[in-house]
């Protein structure tokens, strides 16, 4: 029997939903200036009031899924959105609490003079082991982490792709329970400031 010059199209794929998971921008903020232990808390609250350092641009991919995405979400902190209003300046992200970055504790006593990336690691180093010195645990952390991961499934069903403009540490935490829930994507998502991963799962 002879094929037909135009075959019917075979049928579309199941239809996929997505979350992307986006870091957010680098802060202009001095992270080489020695600092003594006792000044990491003043340190913490100039960076999360510093704007973005110009020089370090996103890729166009993540502009493009960010600009082409129904749901666009960012934490409440200044960098995360002032990079949402980079990657997509026509649209008004949600804005929820939930997505904050885990804080670091920084109840230093110390003298001692370093630089305030060695400080910070230092402090998470401490955050991981149990010390937490009045801000979230980390066990609080990865709770919330649980409950950022339904919110974005749930809105992933009603709009079919997400991007949420997050932290690094708490895109890793909600990273896990994603996995965990069946989403497909890497393990941990990279840290670096502009970097993303896609999580996909088969729509309902």
């Amino acid at each position: 029997m002879a094929r037909p010059e135009n075959p019917p199209a075979e049928p579309d794929d199941d239809p996929v939903m997505q979350i992307i998971l986006a870091r957010h921008g680098k802060p202009a903020w001095d992270l080489r200036t020695p600092i003594p232990g006792h000044a990491l808390a003043e340190w913490l609250r100039g960076e999360a009031d510093a704007p973005l350092d110009s020089s370090p641009r996103p890729s166009a991919e993540l502009e493009r899924l960010s600009r082409t995405a129904k749901c666009l979400i960012t934490s409440p902190l200044r960098r995360s959105r002032d990079s949402a209003r980079l990657l997509a300046p026509a649209t008004a992200p949600l804005i929820d609490p939930c997505f904050r970055e885990a804080e670091l504790p920084s109840a230093f006593r110390s003298s001692l003079r370093l630089r305030p990336e060695l400080w910070a690691g230092l402090a998470r180093s401490a955050w991981f082991c149990g010390w937490s010195a009045g801000v979230e645990t980390f066990r609080a952390a990865r709770e919330r982490a649980s409950k950022a991961a339904s919110v974005l499934t749930g809105y992933a069903e009603a709009c079919g792709a997400v991007v949420l403009v997050g932290h690094g540490l708490m895109n890793i935490l909600i990273a896990r329970r994603l996995r965990a829930a069946g989403w497909r994507g890497p393990r941990f998502p990279s840290p670096q400031h502009w970097t993303f991963g896609v999580y996909e799962r088969a729509a309902a």
